[in-house]
């Protein structure tokens, strides 16, 4: 029974399998017959509704546009954004190389500025005469990177990576582009170590540039040393620069310090010129001061005006009457 069943099932398949078949050929014959004229006619309706002004292509036409607005509105906010980030991006960049631009600018605007002091201070005060030679300034300078700090409460140095093979020695006065930094006090082949001037070790010998008032710059372990040794009645006031006076014949004179900021009770307290938390790069000064004559010339010109005097080697001259 089984049998018979399959092989109705499957005559039946056969049939229906062939009459799709015939008719998938008719509509084929229909549309090759047909296509070309169907072409021509889809293609003169389509022509002449672009170009007729009707009520129902332009409600088309605005329901597409609406449709599609919410689509083209997600697809354009990523390009804006992108768009925004860019414009962000390049403003950035622009203000960090002005920024640059304007550090450099500064730097050597700081430079000017304190050679510019230093010679004022010089043609007010070192040159009264005009026949006074110049003495003799730093004649070479080592330039030195800062690769240590020592971190103590009562020590404050900086160890520097030029040493004895570059010409460094001890007393060498230690800048950056602001003003003076310290002094070497060890030197090693290949680094030495800077005393700062706020160690409480530092003693320089300077001058206030307005009242010309000396004095000795002592050093507290605070970020702004001292004054001390002054005159009975300086003319110093706040705002006034310190230089170096070079009276130790250590230091160059002129050297830029810092300036008067308080006076008081506490003393008068000077804040460096230096920022001690941007402080990378230091130059170490080789000066070379006036070499004062030999004890034996004094001794030998002594003699002669006692010569000239009147005395002898037997009959020193007598004391000059007060």
């Amino acid at each position: 029974m089984s049998v018979f069943l399959a092989r109705d099932t499957a005559l039946r398949i056969v049939h229906a399998r062939g009459r799709a078949l015939r008719l998938f050929g008719l509509l084929r014959a229909f549309f090759e017959r047909f296509a070309l004229t169907l072409l021509i006619v889809v293609s003169a309706g389509l022509l002449v509704l672009s170009k007729a002004d009707l009520k129902l292509v332009r409600t088309v036409e605005e329901m597409v546009a609406d449709g599609m607005a919410p689509v083209m509105g997600l697809v354009r906010e990523p390009v804006v954004a992108a768009q925004r980030l860019a414009t962000r991006l390049g403003r950035f960049l622009a203000v960090y190389e002005e920024n640059a631009r304007l550090r450099e600018e500064n730097r050597r605007l700081l430079e000017w500025r304190a050679k510019a002091v230093r010679l004022a201070v010089q043609n007010r005060g070192l040159r009264e005469m005009l026949a006074m030679p110049e003495p003799e300034t730093a004649v070479r300078r080592t330039v030195a990177r800062i690769i240590a700090d020592s971190g103590g409460p009562f020590v404050q140095t900086r160890l520097i990576d030029a040493g004895g093979r570059r010409g460094v020695r001890e007393g060498m006065a230690v800048i950056d582009e602001r003003g003076l930094v310290g002094r070497v006090v060890h030197v090693g082949e290949a680094s030495a170590r800077v005393l700062l001037l706020t160690d409480f070790n530092s003693r320089i010998p300077v001058v206030v540039a307005g009242s010309r008032d000396r004095a000795l710059l002592v050093g507290d372990n605070t970020p702004r040393p001292k004054l001390r040794f002054l005159p009975l009645s300086p003319g110093l006031r706040i705002g006034d620069r310190v230089l170096t006076s070079g009276a130790d014949g250590l230091l160059p004179p002129g050297l830029p310090v810092g300036e008067i900021t308080a006076v008081g009770e506490q003393g008068i307290v000077v804040t460096p010129f230096v920022d001690w938390r941007r402080l990378d790069e230091v130059a170490v000064l080789d000066y070379r001061p006036v070499v004062p004559p030999p004890a034996e010339g004094l001794v030998a010109g002594r003699r002669e005006v006692e010569h000239a005097a009147g005395g002898d080697a037997g009959h020193p001259v007598a004391a000059v009457e007060r």
